[in-house]
């Protein structure tokens, strides 16, 4: 297995999840990136694939053909087991897997779980200890469930993109999969707290996570006031529906940056700073309901001062006075930012084959344990051999399995 040795760390530390055994059928993004930050924390994921693979890692060839730089994002701290699940020998293989794990997560629709048999309670009378974990795209029942979905649709049907875009235009999806990772980030959460529950029952339970739930829970600070108001949300472009000023403005330069003022505290300490340029004592703006009522103005005067000098005057300006503000960085400005850098919110991994890498860092951090990604997204059954000599199989069972096609290794360390 590709070890937090490869990654400068100890080989035998002692990690959050160390122990837990992940057998992952997921695909795509919101499986993958989730599993790898079980990774990240110590667990043994095992990435059973086709023996095509997964099919995201044909989407691009940066790296080569069958080598994208998707599938390297979102698939480190795994090893990968190529297996024919449609043959009786390779499920057979699978289900000794699961008899020895901790966590099986898939992400496939319902009836396609059903018809390959690795359904929650079929898997549950093979080990009643498991914590099952099924992502899907709408849920496992109701009107959408057996549709195809993935992040874009999730983003549609929530909401998410009537709520994204500039003032008067069309909805516009969020820039990053924002319905894959955060089903991602809810993956990692329910796990964990699965593991929990089954420490206090001694059985495992089904957590089941889809997108279009993910994307509703985001937008806890809107439902709840739309309930009480009946006020439609829509596009702001940079602004918030419930905060003034509260947006993105642009300087002399061309440049944007953000001026945030949270509650009126923020407003107090910057009226004093605008008041050296133009009158922004005006009562009507003195709380953030007043400002909301008054929002085309106030933005409009405020943008009319800004446009005078460039964003960097106004940043240190703002910066001095204590009121939060930020450039806005593309992405790869972010990576270069000073804070970022400081973080080390992005690690760079080592491929045998194509050199180093870089991936984010995983954001959970331990002050003892020094979780974070821990190897290089796997090739194609790269460790399909290992794990299956783990499991019991003598050398002969595995050639015999791969001479009759129900597993494939195509990794190969040097390049072709």
């Amino acid at each position: 297995m590709s070890t937090g040795a490869e990654a400068g760390r100890p080989a035998q530390e002692i990690l959050p999840l160390s122990g837990v055994k992940v057998v992952d059928l997921s695909q795509i993004g919101a499986g993958p990136y989730g599993t790898s930050m079980l990774g990240d924390l110590g667990a043994d994921v095992i990435k059973v694939e086709p023996l095509n693979g997964d099919s995201f890692r044909y989407v691009d060839n940066a790296y080569a053909p069958g080598e994208s730089a998707y599938f390297f994002g979102v698939n480190r701290s795994k090893r990968s087991m190529a297996l024919n699940l449609k043959d009786p020998a390779g499920y057979e293989v699978l289900m000794r897997l699961v008899r020895e794990a901790d966590v099986f997560v898939v992400a496939f629709r319902p009836d396609a779980i059903e018809r390959m048999g690795v359904d929650y309670e079929t898997l549950r009378a093979v080990n009643p200890r498991l914590v099952y974990a099924a992502i899907t795209a709408f849920g496992e029942d109701g009107p959408r469930a057996h549709q195809p979905g993935m992040d874009i649709l999730a983003q549609a049907l929530s909401g998410m993109m009537g709520v994204t875009g500039e003032v008067g235009g069309g909805p516009v999806k969020v820039g990053v999969p924002i319905a894959d990772f955060v089903g991602s980030f809810f993956l990692g959460f329910g796990v964990c707290a699965a593991l929990r529950l089954r420490d206090q029952t001694g059985v495992g339970d089904k957590i089941m996570i889809n997108l279009l739930d993910g994307q509703i829970a985001a937008f806890a600070n809107y439902i709840t006031a739309y309930d009480k108001t009946r006020v439609k949300f829509r596009p702001l472009g940079g602004g918030h529906p419930q905060l003034v000023p509260y947006q993105p403005f642009l300087g002399s330069d061309d440049r944007y940056f953000i001026l945030a003022c949270l509650n009126d505290h923020f407003w107090e300490k910057l009226v004093p700073y605008l008041n050296q340029f133009d009158d922004f004592s005006d009562p009507r703006y003195a709380t953030n309901t007043d400002r909301i009522a008054h929002r085309d103005e106030l933005c409009g005067r405020l943008q009319d001062l800004f446009s005078t000098q460039p964003a960097s005057y106004w940043l240190e300006g703002l910066e001095a006075t204590g009121v939060p503000c930020s450039p806005i960085h593309r992405m790869e400005e972010a990576l270069e930012d000073p804070q970022v850098m400081h973080n080390q919110s992005v690690v760079e991994l080592e491929h045998p084959r194509f050199g180093a890498y870089k991936v984010p860092n995983n954001p959970i951090r331990f002050l003892h344990a020094a979780t974070g990604p821990r190897g290089y997204a796997p090739g194609l059954g790269e460790h399909t051999d290992e794990i299956l000599a783990e499991y019991g199989l003598s050398a002969e069972q595995i050639q015999s399995l791969r001479d009759r096609g129900i597993v494939n290794s195509t990794f190969a360390r040097e390049p072709a």
